[in-house]
């Protein structure tokens, strides 16, 4: 309760930190005189001397009806800091520029402390990055202070830097630098006091409250070298290990962090899956290192050293890439890079396509909107191109290219996505965070196996909860894509039946991109006829089917042995052993059946001789019996 009393407490302190329009009138904005409450009044002007001494000059004006709290004097007009060619004001501002002159550097003292800033010089020796600083660091120890004082003494920065301080330039310069600075807080810094003091940071993507963590996590922990200021710096993540040969890595949203837990039903598919889990802990986040949130540009080297690291300790690991807004753009980001044959696949979850652009739809439609009046018309804070294209040059000219090295142009997202890597896109269609457009044109962009699921009606992350079934069938089936690939082989006959026992095909499974190869089977009295499809190549997102054609080996029938064949003949049409033993050939056919023939001629011919010689014999006796038998009846005659 203190804390959420104490957030209450700042939130209310930075709007009043602005409405400072009821106590202090309001300035020039490009030359244009804005009104305020009150009608013109004659005001007394300030300026901190290097002797440390006031000098007061006075404008004339007329009179106000209004009452101020405000002790101080405030300038209404550019020409107060400046010398005018109006009579009465010549020689004040001739005074005025001679001790400005006097010095090259306004010393701007911190009545609280007393202590001075000699460094944000003064006209054209003016450090608007210098100036930051400074403003930064007030700010900074004020919202850090005690609660009880930083009302008050928000009020006494922004009067005192806006009415008070002459830096010698344009009252516009220093209240678009103030605007500047708090842009960069909300969006860039890692310790922003403005984002603690307005509370959680939820996009939908991490926890926000104490979810815990899974069964055998533990805290990973690094030190690498920061490739964005060439610093070593503290990296750290959380790996849950259940002994799986495929890892899931996951990054977070905007300013998210695991210090709170990990265990969301958005991950619990993997963990339900057996997958390993790793969180990565975004940099200048949690308790990794780094100065500034990079929107995926330096957050995707951390993830790449975690991947590196991932296959070091198991080198045949299978890594999928997750990452939510921010996250995904971060992963997205990793595909632009050097990364290893491991990485399976990616699923990005509405994440942006543009550092630039996205920063400035955030600024457009998100910051601008929601400040209080006060503060969007004191610090000029306007929601349009004009305004865009001023606080995006600041931020390049002061922070981007001077501290970050930040390219919000380089488009790394649009550039990993045109790989061939699989890639999921999963958004909402009423994501106010991160425009649908931004999944429109990364499918279009993507290059291999892609799938695009748009939620009707989801919010920025909340795609799973508004249409779970479809969010699920749509992970499912990318999961099968990325860690179980497919292939089906068939073995067959003549008439398509399968040659194999109690089953029709063979599965073949590998990862994305992995190479596979099939084997010719034998079967006994089946020789190989054909083969239709691929037999080896790699898996992807097609699951062809391999065929083998098998046909029957012609068998002879039996030979059978002949009776009547002469047994000095046997073995005479054996083949040689220079002669193949298949007597299925038609030739060999021919001369066995020719063989066999002329044989039973040739018996034939033996017993038609037998027979004649027999008939012979037969008369041959006959007649001989004949002639005995006359022989004999003579003898007796005589």
């Amino acid at each position: 309760m203190n804390s959420l009393r104490t957030k209450q407490v700042l939130k209310g302190a930075l709007v009043i930190l602005f409405a400072v329009s009821t106590s202090v009138p309001q300035w020039t904005v490009y030359g244009e005189s804005i009104s305020s409450e009150s009608e013109s009044r004659e005001v007394e002007t300030t300026e901190t001397t290097d002797a440390g001494n006031e000098t007061k000059s006075s404008t004339s004006q007329t009179e106000t009806n209004t009452e101020t709290t405000v002790e101080t004097s405030v300038t209404s007009t550019d020409q107060e800091t400046t010398a005018t060619t109006d009579n009465q004001q010549t020689e004040e501002a001739t005074a005025t520029k001679m001790s400005n002159d006097e010095s090259s550097s306004a010393k701007v003292s911190d009545k609280e402390n007393g202590t001075e800033n000699d460094d944000i010089g003064k006209g054209e020796n003016f450090n608007g990055k210098e100036y930051l600083n400074y403003f930064g660091k007030q700010m900074t120890e004020i919202l850090n202070g005690p609660t009880e004082d930083i009302k008050s003494k928000l009020i006494e920065l922004l009067v005192t830097e806006l009415a008070v301080n002459d830096y010698g330039v344009d009252k516009e310069i220093i209240k678009h630098l103030i605007a500047t600075y708090l842009l960069y807080d909300i969006a860039f810094a890692k310790n922003s006091v403005l984002m603690s003091m307005l509370g959680g940071t939820d996009d939908g993507t991490t926890p926000t409250e104490n979810t815990g963590f899974y069964p055998n996590t533990k805290q990973l922990h690094q030190t690498v070298l920061n490739k964005q200021d060439g610093k070593m710096m503290d990296v750290y993540a959380y790996y849950v290990d259940q002994g799986s040969d495929k890892t899931v890595m996951i990054h977070g949203g905007f300013r998210g962090n695991w210090n709170n837990g990990i265990v969301t039903e958005e991950y619990n598919d993997f963990y339900k899956a057996g997958y390993n889990l790793l969180f990565v802990d975004s940099r200048a986040t949690g308790n990794s290192g780094g100065d500034y949130v990079t929107y995926g540009q330096y957050e995707s080297d951390d993830v790449l050293y975690w991947i590196n690291q991932e296959v070091r300790e198991r080198p045949s690991q299978k890594i999928l890439l997750y990452g939510g807004s921010m996250g995904a753009a971060t992963m997205m980001s990793v595909l632009a890079k050097d990364i290893p044959v491991n990485v399976k696949g990616i699923i990005e979850n509405c994440g942006f396509a543009s550092i630039d652009e996205q920063l400035r739809f955030t600024y457009s439609q998100t910051v601008a909107p929601a400040l209080p009046d006060a503060i969007k018309n004191q610090l000029d804070i306007i929601g349009d191109q004009e305004h865009e294209d001023l606080f995006m040059g600041l931020l390049k000219q002061y922070y981007f290219d001077q501290e970050m090295h930040l390219d919000t142009k380089a488009a790394l997202p649009t550039i990993g996505m045109s790989d061939s890597l699989p890639k999921l896109i999963i958004h909402g269609t009423a994501d106010d965070v991160v425009p649908v457009s931004n999944a429109q044109k990364l499918y279009e962009l993507s290059g291999g196996y892609k799938d695009l699921l748009l939620v009707e009606g989801a919010g920025h992350g909340k795609a799973q909860e508004v249409d779970h079934a479809a969010y699920t069938k749509h992970v499912t089936d990318f999961l099968k894509v990325v860690f179980h690939d497919q292939i089906n082989v068939k073995y067959v006959d003549e008439n398509n039946k399968s040659l194999l026992k109690d089953q029709d095909e063979i599965q073949l499974y590998g990862a994305y991109g992995e190479n596979y190869m099939t084997e010719q089977k034998t079967f006994e009295g089946y020789e190989l006829a054909n083969v239709e499809g691929p037999t080896e190549g790699i898996f992807n997102e097609t699951i062809p089917t391999i065929i083998f054609y098998y046909k029957k080996i012609p068998v002879a029938p039996p030979k059978k042995q002949d009776p009547t064949e002469n047994a000095d003949n046997k073995g005479k049409n054996e083949p040689r052993e220079d002669q193949s033993s298949d007597d299925t050939q038609p030739i060999q056919m021919t001369v066995k059946v020719q063989k066999k023939t002329d044989a039973k001629k040739e018996c034939c011919r033996k017993l038609e001789k037998r027979n004649i010689r027999f008939s012979f014999i037969q008369v041959d006796f006959y007649l001989l019996a004949r002639l005995s038998h006359g022989f004999g009846e003579e003898r007796e005659g005589k």
